[in-house]
């Protein structure tokens, strides 16, 4: 490695909390036997659908969030981030397992979740073909934000789960842990490999416009279908839950605005308190050892 990427890894290194391990945790969630219930968060028809349209975009993310990630492993020399990438790969393709399954619960209570998959898979398949792959790389990074101030707010917001079913609850929290744990893993990469400040704050409002667009477009599709339009109590409550004060979607705006600043890093906020905690709450559902990869 040059002197250059030398001075590049041990800043990433010392940009790290403490602990700060990636875990690959396999899951067993309870709604995988018994399904839940079409309106399982606190009983209303916008936020649960908002979740399940949301949950369209993992199947095709994760795998394109994979992609981006092993096509340039190889030009990496730093053994740590390299050992670190092995273990979010694991991570994501069993958010995908598993996102599949609510899916397929979704999809059984009569939705198109294969339309709304395949609205995400487009738009991300435009990405392939317009983008070489550090610029696939850079729209990963920006989407591994998006999903890390999710994270951040499932993780320390009571109100963003309250009055939803356990078994769900479960799934969202432990895919928050995870994203919480490798939020660093693509962007340090991208900052390895040399890319270009310009290119990563560009794509970012193009890359959460195109997430946040997509899963309400899928949104008001159930809705419609299921004839909850008009259910002006149930909207405004979600329109509240999303945009509204300490909304899930406006209390991640902070996180935006910090992401444009040139000496950004995902670990200027360190969040391994919250997955610890989430970890000790929520141990019955681990379903096998756990595989570590440990930075620093």
């Amino acid at each position: 490695m040059s002197n250059r990427g030398n001075r590049q890894s041990e800043s990433v290194r010392a940009q790290r909390p403490e602990r700060a391990p990636i875990t690959f945790r396999k899951m067993k969630f309870d709604f995988e036997d018994r399904g839940f219930s079409k309106q399982w968060h606190d009983d209303n028809a916008f936020i649960s659908y908002f979740w399940a349209a949301l949950s369209a975009a993992f199947p095709p993310g994760e795998t394109f969030f994979i992609n981006s990630a092993r096509n340039l492993r190889d030009q990496l020399d730093d053994e740590e981030l390299k050992e670190e990438i092995a273990v979010f790969l694991l991570q994501e393709g069993h958010h995908t397992f598993q996102h599949r399954k609510f899916n397929t619960v979704v999809r059984e209570q009569g939705f198109n979740m294969d339309r709304f998959e395949e609205r995400f898979a487009r738009q991300l398949d435009r990405a392939r073909r317009f983008w070489g792959p550090m610029g696939q790389l850079a729209v990963t990074v920006a989407l591994e934000h998006f999903t890390a101030g999710l994270a951040r707010q499932y993780l320390s917001n009571p109100r963003v789960a309250k009055g939803a079913e356990p078994s769900v609850a479960a799934l969202w929290s432990w895919h928050s842990a995870e994203e919480a744990e490798h939020k660093a893993t693509c962007f340090d990469i991208y900052q390895q490999l040399g890319g270009s400040y310009l290119e990563r704050v560009s794509l970012l409002p193009v890359s959460w416009a195109l997430i946040l667009t997509i899963t309400l477009r899928n949104l008001f599709d159930m809705l419609q279908q299921d004839e909850k339009l008009l259910d002006l109590r149930d909207n405004l409550k979600g329109l509240r839950y999303l945009f509204g004060f300490r909304g899930l979607v406006t209390s991640m705006m902070p996180a935006f605005f910090a992401y444009l600043r040139p000496g950004f890093h995902p670990f200027d906020k360190d969040d391994s308190s919250m997955i610890a905690k989430w970890q000790q709450a929520n141990a019955r559902y681990l379903a096998n050892p756990q595989i570590n990869a440990t930075a620093g």
